[in-house]
């Protein structure tokens, strides 16, 4: 939010008299964080506010001043409209209003408090997303492996051996067309352990399911694979695989 809105669309008078839709009162309340010009109006005009909410209560002010849209207040908060006694009134309301506002120094502590917890989180993420970042490294020669389905335990497994420094293992599973339009892959240890569950897959360009899985989550040994259907629903079993996991 920039000062010409500001001044233009009278954000500092609505603010005060709680007339600002919950997005531009978040955002003129991020913008006087860290604007001490914009913070230092707001405190003048909500003690005017305020002071002249108490005059009219004393009986300072005439009916007509009291019954006056704030509205007029325009961007300098002030137009002279009154003569001498009627200053004198809003000076003595101004002074009441800043006696009455004297805790909003508390105010502008708990305001900065909340903008140091902004900035930390802030940095949190652009540090979390740096991290990311640095760890998808483009990868070559990934291992991977063509499952092919069989129900004989006396079949041997689809295997694969993973090289060192690898950080991902490509599955390709041929689909037949028609069958589904998004499916499932469970992985699953030889001894029925979860491992990973991937769901919402589609066949790409070539007919075929490409499922690229973390090594750190496939240690050596036997696993057991499953592919089902999804959409549409009910779910049905297409296919199951065994895959063995070597390493050097």
């Amino acid at each position: 939010m920039m000062h010409p809105q500001i001044e233009d669309e009278e954000i500092i008078e609505r603010y005060v008299r709680n007339q600002l839709p919950d997005e531009e009162r978040k955002a003129f309340e991020e913008h006087f964080f860290g604007c001490d010009d914009c913070f230092e109006k707001l405190q003048v005009a909500e003690r005017f506010v305020a002071g002249v909410r108490d005059a009219a209560r004393r009986g300072t002010l005439s009916g007509e001043v009291e019954g006056r849209s704030p509205g007029w207040i325009s961007s300098s908060w002030l137009v002279p409209a009154f003569g001498v006694s009627a200053c004198a009134a809003l000076l003595l309301a101004a002074f009441s209003g800043w006696m009455y506002f004297s805790q909003m120094p508390k105010m502008r502590q708990r305001l900065d408090q909340s903008a140091v917890e902004l900035r930390a989180q802030q940095q949190a993420r652009a540090a979390l997303e740096q991290q990311i970042a640095g760890s998808i490294q483009p990868e070559a020669n990934l291992p991977l492996v063509m499952l092919q389905s069989t129900r004989d335990v006396q079949a041997p497994p689809n295997e694969v051996s993973v090289p060192p420094g690898a950080k991902h293992v490509v599955l390709w599973v041929e689909v037949p067309a028609g069958k589904s339009n998004r499916y499932r892959l469970q992985v699953d240890t030889a001894d029925n352990r979860p491992v990973e569950t991937l769901d919402n897959l589609q066949r790409n360009s070539y007919g075929a399911l490409a499922v690229s899985l973390p090594v750190e989550t496939l240690q050596p040994g036997d696993y057991r694979i499953r592919l089902s259907t999804q959409e549409p629903s009910p779910a049905s079993l297409l296919g199951e695989y065994r895959l063995r996991i070597h390493r050097p």
